[in-house]
């Protein structure tokens, strides 16, 4: 049986291919008591500083203790290089995107995904100053009053922030469109709803 933390995730419409980067990676993985989902954050010389978990069961969500937010849950570009980064409010979230561009069949390994841990900007502000030739940041957050509210207070924080002042930053707002829901995991599931069930072909009814 696959564990636990992996099929919730598949549940909730994440690509398998993804997941195993992410465990590859070892960005992801179950918890041994409770089976939660365990998403670490890393910081550049990749060291894990930031770990938060997601119960598979009701809605149990928790920073690990002494996780700096900082350092939040990134799936990283498959370039070192990338100049750029999609920032969400959750890891599942940022997941999410990924795996509907796959779906979309479009590269979806060309891009940073960066969890912010809800609406702060501490974790975007670190990545950029850590990754200087990051030019592009989509803020992906929630299409409602917290989600856009926390993209107005990351928008002026970065224009506030000296280090990355004289920065040729480009800054987008992407929150998902609100009529699938609030957020890109119910995108993602709106979207594999709506997909036609893969089975075998129809016969034609010609005689």
């Amino acid at each position: 049986p696959r564990p636990a933390a992996v099929s919730y995730l598949q549940r909730r419409g994440i690509d398998s291919e993804i997941l195993s980067c992410c465990i590859q990676a070892g960005i992801f993985y179950e918890s041994k008591n409770y089976h939660n989902c365990v998403f670490v954050g890393k910081d550049k010389a990749g060291k894990a500083r930031f770990a938060c978990m997601r119960g598979v069961m009701g809605d149990f969500k928790a920073d690990a203790p002494g996780s700096d937010k900082r350092y939040n849950f990134c799936l990283p570009a498959a370039a070192p290089d990338c100049r750029t980064v999609a920032a969400f409010e959750s890891p599942i979230d940022a997941l999410s995107l990924a795996t509907m561009r796959k779906l979309a069949r479009t590269p979806w390994d060309r891009c940073n995904y960066l969890s912010l841990g809800g609406t702060s900007p501490l974790a975007l502000l670190q990545f950029l100053k850590d990754r200087p030739e990051v030019k592009q940041v989509y803020l992906c957050l929630d299409n409602d009053k917290a989600g856009l509210d926390g993209i107005a207070r990351i928008e002026a924080a970065i224009q506030g922030d000296k280090e990355l002042q004289g920065r040729a930053l480009t800054v987008e707002r992407k929150p998902p469109p609100a009529t699938h829901g609030k957020d890109y995991n119910e995108l993602l599931r709106a979207k594999l709803a709506e997909r036609p069930a893969r089975g075998p072909k129809e016969r034609s009814n010609t005689r």
